[in-house]
C-alpha cells in the first residue's frame, strides 16, 4: 500500500494483527501491547512479519485449510505456554474445527510435548466452552472447509489390523506385535521399536501404554481427526525441540499415509511464528533428505531395469 502513511500503515498491522488472533481488548493490553509498540518503531519489519507468520490465516486457500493451519499452531503454543494457544484455538474453532478435533490435537502434541501440552490445551478449549464459542461461527466463505489431507476422514475409525495388544500369546509376544504394527520397518520406525522392545524387558507396562497413546489409541474410540493431522500436530513440536531424526520419522510417516510434501511444509510454515526459523529449517531437512532418498531409489531402479 505504497500511499499509506506511516500512521495509517501501523493502525492496519495493528487491526491486522487484532484480527487474525481474534483477541478481545483485555488479552491485547495483557499480552500484546508491545507488539504494537514495535509497530510503531519499525512498521516495515512488522508488515513483512505478519505476512510470513500470521498471513498464513488470511482467507486464501494453500495446502492446508484454515481450521489445521489454527489448530497447529495452536498445539505448538500449548507446549510453549504462550497465551496464543487460546487466540489461535479459538479461530480454528470459529472457522469450524470442533471441541472434539482440538483435543484429539492436543493429545497428539503430548507425545511429543508432554503433559503441559494437553493441560494447556484443555484449559484453552475450557475458556472458549465457558465463553459459548460456537464451531463454525466465524463469518467467512472458508469456514468449516477442510482440506482433505490423505485417505482418511475425521469422524472415521483408523482402519487397521484390530487389537493385537488382546491377541493370544505371551506378553512379550503381543508387544512385539504391537511395536511391529506401530513402527514397521517401511517407516523408519526400526531404531525406535528397538529401544522399545529393550525398554519391554525392564518396564512392559510403560512400553504398552506408550505404544498405545502413541499410535493406538484412538483405534478404540470413535476418530474425529485423521492420523495425518496428528502427525503434523507432533511434527512441530519435534521440530521446535531440534529432534531431526524424529521428525524425519514421523515426517515419512505422515507422507506414507497420504499427505504430500506441500502440506507438510506448510504445517512446518505455520510454526515459523510461534517457534522460529528452527521449526522450519527442522522440516526442510527432513523433506528434502526424504526427496533425495526417493530419488536415488528411482534412479537406482531405473539402472536395474
Amino acid at each position: 500500500m505504497a500511499d499509506e502513511t506511516r500512521e495509517q500503515k501501523v493502525a492496519r498491522l495493528i487491526e491486522k494483527h487484532v484480527r487474525d488472533r481474534n483477541m478481545d481488548p483485555d488479552s491485547i493490553t495483557k499480552h500484546y501491547s508491545v507488539n504494537h509498540f514495535g509497530f510503531e518503531l519499525d512498521p516495515d519489519y512488522f508488515d513483512v512479519r505478519l505476512t510470513m507468520g500470521w498471513g498464513f490465516f488470511k482467507d486464501k486457500p494453500r495446502h492446508l485449510d484454515h481450521m489445521t493451519r489454527n489448530m497447529l499452531i495452536s498445539v505448538l503454543l500449548a507446549f510453549r505456554d504462550r497465551p496464543g494457544c487460546y487466540h489461535q484455538g479459538k479461530k480454528g474453532v470459529m472457522m469450524g474445527a470442533t471441541y472434539e478435533q482440538m483435543l484429539e490435537a492436543y493429545e497428539a502434541g503430548h507425545i511429543a510435548g508432554g503433559g503441559p501440552v494437553l493441560i494447556n490445551g484443555m484449559q484453552a478449549l475450557k475458556r472458549m466452552w465457558d465463553e459459548g464459542i460456537k464451531p463454525g461461527c466465524q463469518d467467512s466463505p472458508w469456514t468449516g472447509k477442510w482440506v482433505q489431507l490423505g485417505p482418511y476422514k475425521p469422524g472415521t475409525k483408523k482402519e487397521g489390523k484390530g487389537d493385537v495388544g488382546n491377541a493370544s500369546g505371551t506378553r512379550e509376544e503381543k508387544i512385539s506385535r504391537m511395536l511391529e504394527k506401530y513402527y514397521p520397518d517401511e517407516e523408519g520406525g526400526e531404531r525406535v521399536r528397538n529401544d522399545l522392545a529393550f525398554a519391554a524387558k525392564l518396564d512392559p507396562d510403560f512400553v504398552e501404554g506408550y505404544a498405545r497413546l502413541a499410535w493406538g489409541v484412538f483405534e478404540e474410540k470413535q476418530c474425529f481427526l485423521d492420523p495425518i493431522r496428528r502427525e503434523m500436530a507432533m511434527l512441530l513440536i519435534l521440530a521446535f525441540q531440534g529432534r531431526s531424526e524424529e521428525v524425519y520419522l514421523h515426517t515419512k510417516k505422515a507422507l506414507n499415509l497420504g499427505a504430500t510434501m506441500a502440506q507438510l511444509l506448510e504445517a512446518f510454515e505455520v510454526g515459523f511464528t510461534g517457534g522460529g526459523s528452527g521449526v522450519v529449517f527442522e522440516g526442510l531437512h527432513a523433506l528434502r533428505r526424504i526427496h533425495e532418498e526417493q530419488t536415488q531409489a528411482h534412479t537406482q531402479g531405473k539402472k536395474e531395469n
